[in-house]
């Protein structure tokens, strides 16, 4: 009986040598496959120039896109300096024909305002050339050694056509602009 239990122990021994040749084999085959020994060689520069371009999704619910605006701030830095206080003022061409009877169309909104006013308070600034203004389509820089202004108009101006007044009085600077309107079908066809 002991002959038919060693043939048994011996065929199971056989087995689990087997199992563990077939474990080892594995292990060294799992060891040789990296993720780099799958596809090709590596694109070269050149290849990597000529592949599109990956398409942007965009937002359908977005107002606009980032390549729409028109950014030409280069200096948007809080360096200690104050901000002074300043206010929009509106103006517009009224002859008597609009006073009294309203002939033109023109109403009291600012949407009929041919100009805009930019009036800033600069208090301990002795004359307007300790100024520095920057004045563009649709931002305004004003830098002083006290003071510090910078920030996007509300309408878009033309910068060539404005003028700056001084008024030593009251320590404050006027900023007149020609407001630039277009018209809805212009605005329509740009959209």
């Amino acid at each position: 009986m002991s002959s038919m239990f060693n043939a048994d122990f011996q065929a199971l021994s056989n087995m689990f040598a087997d199992v563990e040749g077939l474990e080892e084999e594995k292990i060294e085959s799992e060891q040789k496959i990296t993720p780099a020994s799958f596809g090709g060689p590596a694109p070269t520069p050149a290849q990597i120039a000529r592949l599109p371009k990956p398409k942007v999704h965009k937002n359908p619910k977005d107002i606009w896109d980032v390549d729409e605006l028109d950014d030409d701030v280069t200096d948007d830095v809080d360096d200690g300096r104050e901000r002074p206080r300043y206010e929009f003022l509106y103006r517009q061409a009224v002859g008597t024909e609009d006073a009294y009877l309203g002939m033109s169309g023109k109403d009291p909104s600012s949407t009929c305002c041919e100009e805009i006013i930019l009036r800033v308070d600069l208090p301990g600034t002795a004359s307007m050339a300790e100024l520095e203004l920057d004045v563009q389509a649709t931002y305004i820089r004003l830098e002083s050694p006290l003071y510090k202004l910078a920030m996007y108009l509300p309408h878009t101006v033309d910068s060539e056509k404005g003028q700056a007044k001084w008024d030593s009085k009251k320590e404050a600077l006027s900023i007149i602009m020609p407001i630039i309107r277009k018209d809805l079908a212009e605005q329509f066809a740009e959209a």
